[in-house]
């Protein structure tokens, strides 16, 4: 049963996309977008609050101080001659790898994310592009069931992104798009295209921003749910843009004070965990509390059906609630299908449980 609430506006960080040419000036513009998000003032500052994937052959190190140098730490980025920052180069590019590296970010307690470039994901080596090969491959060539298997992947590392509890900007490598089209005088010619994106089509609708830098450092903005910022050009966004989205992500509601220990304990049903864990990804905690939600769901598993006659399988991939299996649903773990419907569905039904936790869900959020 579904329970409706007077909608409310609230608090929330920044989730911010930059598309553009070589050159444009993506990574440095996050980079200042960043540092007034999460109010840094100092290299040591940045140093302590950004961490940065770089998959651009360590092309942000041109940007970077070293903190550690005498006097370094205390100056602005103005006066350091560059910007102070944690990164880490991979060398593939597999979205399943991207989950656990923004996970190990949240967990540093790091309050903003750069990924430049997400679009490595999509067509380097082991991303998207090459798992749909992949996989279509050993399902004996059918490009369809290749992307039926890639498709959860795909969404695992947008949601990914969408949950972490910081200011996220990522950058996107654009280029020139052309279509081959019949003229007026009945010949075929080229049109341009304009520039788009090397990513999936429909993912500017995942950011409250989504803009273009041209080459000579205009920044249009294509997309927003900031009203302000509607149809703007802006020539070497910045500190001025960071503050106008500031002032946006503040106004509204505080997040609320949700006990986690006591909401877990009080859980006794699967489709009750998964209510709540819907709730943990809206506050930004599902990284901080996947571990208790797995404890929990294994618990309540165990209480249904008994101890389990094998310990579960130890990975260093984000846990799940439950392992999955054909005739058993799975639970909610990050970035997947299953955070949107209650694990007991597909089984027969929900129970009288989630309409409880999900009144109970509502009530905390207000």
């Amino acid at each position: 049963m579904a329970v409706f609430t007077p909608a409310t506006r609230k608090q929330a960080k920044a989730r911010i996309a930059l598309a553009g040419p070589s050159g444009a000036g993506k990574t440095l513009t996050g980079l200042k977008l960043l540092y007034t998000l999460t109010g840094a003032r100092t290299v040591a500052d940045g140093a302590q609050r950004i961490a940065f994937i770089d998959t651009e052959r360590d092309s942000a190190d041109k940007y970077a101080v070293d903190p550690g140098q005498p006097g370094v730490a205390n100056m602005t980025p103005e006066q350091a001659g560059g910007y102070g920052f944690q990164k880490t180069s991979p060398v593939r590019y597999d979205p399943r790898e991207l989950v656990t590296t923004i996970e190990e970010a949240a967990r540093a307690g790091f309050t903003g994310l750069q990924v430049d470039s997400l679009s490595h994901y999509w067509f380097g080596a082991g991303g998207v592009l090459e798992l749909v090969d992949l996989f279509t491959r050993s399902n004996g060539g059918r490009s369809m069931d290749g992307w039926r298997d890639v498709r959860p992947i795909e969404r695992a590392y947008i949601e990914a992104l969408m949950a972490f509890p910081g200011h996220v900007v990522v950058c996107l490598r654009s280029k020139q798009r052309y279509e081959i089209e019949d003229g007026n005088d009945g010949r075929k010619r080229v049109a341009k295209l304009g520039m788009q994106p090397d990513q999936r089509e429909g993912l500017e609708f995942e950011f409250d921003v989504f803009g273009d830098l041209d080459s000579e450092h205009y920044l249009r903005i294509s997309k927003t749910r900031c009203a302000a910022l509607d149809g703007r050009v802006i020539h070497k966004p910045g500190q001025e843009l960071g503050e106008q989205l500031l002032d946006w992500l503040a106004y509204g509601e505080p997040p609320q004070i949700i006990d986690w220990d006591q909401v877990l304990k009080d859980c006794t049903s699967r489709e009750e965990l998964a209510v709540w864990w819907q709730q943990a990804q809206r506050a930004g905690q599902s990284f901080a509390l996947r571990d208790k939600f797995a404890a929990r769901g294994q618990e309540i598993s165990a209480a249904r059906n008994g101890p389990p006659t094998a310990p579960a399988e130890q990975t260093d991939s984000p846990p799940t609630l439950k392992k999955a299996s054909a005739d058993q649903p799975d639970e909610p773990a990050a970035g997947t299908e299953s955070q949107q419907a209650a694990p007991d569905t597909a089984a027969g039904g929900r129970r009288a449980g989630g309409a409880r936790a999900t009144a109970r869900a509502a009530e905390v959020a207000r």
